[in-house]
């Protein structure tokens, strides 16, 4: 009988020290409460969400009523893509506020808040990459409306950030379609700009910005969006602290009843 218990509480043991240190025993909302700081990792530019690494944008005026309704100062930690789920499991930051779209490869690693932002996926393409018609031509095909129509176009190269979630949708519903991975937005576009590329995916909201305001890009090339595909943007969050997530939720849910997540578009959209 006691080899059994000794047995019993062996295999216990061996199961709680198998639980993975980021799926529990978190107090992040009490760390930030004693800190008095509020870590929120951003991205390095991202407009309209984010512009010069924290600087402005919707996402910093979101951080910033966040911390303000935590009772904590903000500080801001630029991020690349690729960081931003290592950053929250390493501790180097409290959460991630970077246009982070949820999936459920990234949801293995860390919580997702609700969804503050619905967008596509969009593609900026040159216009001389895409099939003319001339005038006085029959139209055999549709027209170019959205990414979905660029598997028409033979050899279209693409660029995709690395570690985004538009790689693993290139990689899924275009397999053949010749891309190059970047580490940066800018290195796409100037990609784009200097011919290198036929296009650059990304997602419809940043992309539109870049259609509207970036210069050699309007005029040149068109703006394809995701048709009927979206991405749910969310606050990314450690394992293990319901406390946290649910104050995150609850404000993330009266920013967007308030209609204030609308007022920041309008207002940054049209930002330079």
């Amino acid at each position: 009988m006691i080899e059994r218990h000794v047995t019993i509480i062996g295999i216990i043991l061996a199961m709680l020290f198998a639980i993975p240190a980021s799926a529990g025993d978190r107090d992040a909302y009490g760390d930030i409460l004693r800190r008095g700081t509020l870590r929120v990792g951003v991205s390095k530019d991202y407009p309209p969400l984010n512009f010069n690494a924290g600087e402005k944008g919707l996402e910093i005026e979101m951080a910033r009523r966040l911390a303000s309704f935590l009772g904590a100062r903000l500080e801001t930690v630029p991020l690349n893509v690729g960081e931003y789920a290592k950053a929250i499991e390493e501790k180097r930051v409290d959460m991630v506020i970077a246009g982070f779209s949820r999936d459920l490869t990234r949801a293995r690693r860390i919580w997702f808040s609700e969804p503050y932002l619905s967008v596509t996926p969009g593609v900026i393409a040159s216009s001389r990459s895409l099939p003319r018609t001339r005038l006085g031509d029959t139209f055999e095909e549709p027209p170019f409306r959205t990414l979905w129509d660029l598997v028409r176009v033979p050899g279209f190269r693409i660029a995709v950030k690395n570690g985004s979630v538009y790689e693993k949708l290139l990689e899924s519903e275009f397999p053949n379609m010749p891309r190059v991975q970047v580490m940066t937005n800018g290195e796409g576009l100037d990609l784009l700009k200097k011919g290198e590329v036929n296009g650059f995916i990304h997602d419809s909201l940043y992309l539109e910005y870049v259609y509207l305001h970036e210069p050699g890009i309007r005029g040149t090339h068109v703006f394809l969006q995701g048709g009927g595909r979206m991405e749910r943007i969310c606050v990314g969050l450690p394992f293990g602290d319901p406390v946290l997530k649910t104050q995150v939720d609850t404000f993330i849910l009266e920013i967007v009843r308030t209609g204030m997540i609308d007022r920041w578009l309008k207002e940054y959209g049209g930002a330079k």
